[in-house]
């Protein structure tokens, strides 16, 4: 039994293109498992779990896209793989279709009836850990990027973290109950409301509106 596995690393990416792919070949929509899941390690993998504890078995072949989509860690990724093959799973790679006889084959047993097999067996193995590292570093450096891309913003001025609406709602929460009572020795009339929260003033009916009180 074939089983597709897709995978991307946040909810704001898209599956389509992976899903589409498979039923290009062919899968049944039954057979596709999807997640949206940081390929960093394998905690809070719930999809790839329940693929591999309760579905999968002996003789089965899980297909992905690429290598990658089953981890960005090379060395648990490869551990993850020869341990499919010891229970007799085999992984498909479509983007690294040149690996996939030696994932089937030699993963766990490379014996050769040559020394030219032998040589391919390791060649093989080495491509194998470099996609598996290259994958890894790739992430590493988006990572890298992405922080160095903040910390230019942050020279430049650029605020992170909460809103100006956020900064709204905290004021108007601390300032609206005081323009619900005259008798308050602290009430505001909602013209003074307005300006101490800086919002406009249809910003304060919103929020109105958002508190459901009139």
């Amino acid at each position: 039994m074939k089983y597709y596995y897709a995978r991307v690393s946040s909810e704001s990416q898209n599956l389509d293109r992976q899903v589409e792919y498979f039923k290009e070949l062919g899968a049944n929509p039954r057979t596709i498992f999807q997640e949206k899941r940081s390929g960093k390690n394998f905690e809070n993998r719930e999809v790839w779990n329940e693929l591999l504890t309760e579905w999968i078995k002996e003789g089965d072949t899980i297909v992905v896209k690429n290598l990658d989509r089953i981890g960005r860690n090379a060395k648990e990724v490869r551990e993850c793989l020869i341990d499919l093959a010891q229970k007799g799973v085999t992984v498909e790679s479509l983007d690294q279709a040149y690996l996939n006889d030696f994932l089937r084959e030699n993963l766990i047993d490379k014996e050769a009836d040559s020394l030219a097999e032998a040589m391919l067996n390791v060649m093989l193995d080495t491509m194998l850990q470099v996609d598996l590292l290259r994958a890894e570093w790739e992430r590493k450096e988006l990572r890298k990027r992405q922080l160095e891309g903040i910390e230019r913003a942050l020279a430049k001025g650029v605020k992170f973290g909460r809103t100006k609406n956020d900064e709204f709602r905290q004021k108007f929460n601390e300032i609206y109950p005081l323009t619900r009572d005259k008798d308050n020795p602290n009430y505001l009339p909602v013209k003074d409301a307005i300006k101490a929260i800086g919002c406009s003033k249809a910003m304060f009916y919103k929020l109105i509106d958002e508190k459901g009180q009139k």
